[in-house]
């Protein structure tokens, strides 16, 4: 299977930090937030990463071309960088066999093995998409900008909202995901009318019941998003 990494954002919000480079290059403790994520997705046995480059790609390909990774690297640019990250996975589409099931993750997210491990794991009988849902959100760092789920309240992997102004949820997106193929007609679905997020597509999949949520249990995450989240974790 493989993996997509949305690594074409700007990151606005933490780059009183970033000093101009591509925000998946911060480091954490010695390590850049891109090589954690290459290095789980070995871990747990994806067979190639896919990284899709925007903002500054030049930087991030000089670091890619000059460093060794244990999985399978290719990218990919996304010319559309600057709108809405459902653009960079269909950059990726090429690149994925057609018919075959593929991974998403953001590039800017810290998770443990376990994370991604349990989605990687879970299969798609019932739906085409799944999400690593976290349900302690009583303990989510900035929860206000966390993309909020509601879940049927009969069956907690059956999602029936997304959207970051929801105002009743249940789990928040941890910014992985597990689809089918069939993921893509959705982006291109909402790109058709007008808005390409991850959240756009999702929530297509949700008015069909397609759209699946995976508990990430204790697992540990973290969008390293601001400044603050970024020290938190230094």
């Amino acid at each position: 299977m493989k993996l997509i990494i949305i690594a074409a954002g700007q990151g606005s919000r933490i780059r009183a930090i970033t000093d101009g480079i591509p925000k998946t290059l911060l480091r954490i403790k010695g390590k850049s937030l891109l090589d954690r994520v290459l290095e789980n997705a070995f871990t747990v046995g994806i067979e190639e990463a896919i990284i899709v480059t925007g903002y500054k790609s030049s930087d991030l390909l000089s670091y890619i071309e000059n460093n060794k990774f244990e999985t399978k690297v290719k990218t990919v640019y996304n010319p559309n960088w600057e709108k809405e990250n459902g653009l960079s996975v269909l950059a990726a589409k090429p690149l994925i066999p057609d018919g075959a099931p593929f991974m998403i993750s953001m590039s800017d997210h810290v998770y443990d093995t376990k994370l991604l491990s349990n989605i990687f794991q879970a299969t798609l009988d019932n739906y085409d998409a799944l999400v690593g849902l976290d349900y302690r959100i009583n303990s989510i760092y900035d929860i206000d900008d966390g993309m909020k789920v509601s879940v049927d309240k009969n069956n907690k992997t059956k999602i029936t909202g997304m959207s970051k102004t929801l105002s009743e949820f249940d789990a928040i997106d941890c910014g992985v995901f597990k689809c089918n193929f069939s993921f893509f007609n959705a982006l291109e679905a909402a790109n058709e009318l007008g808005n390409c997020s991850l959240a756009d597509g999702c929530n297509l999949f949700i008015t069909e019941s397609r759209m699946g949520g995976v508990d990430i249990g204790d697992s540990f995450w973290m969008d390293v998003d601001t400044p603050d989240a970024f020290e938190a974790l230094v």
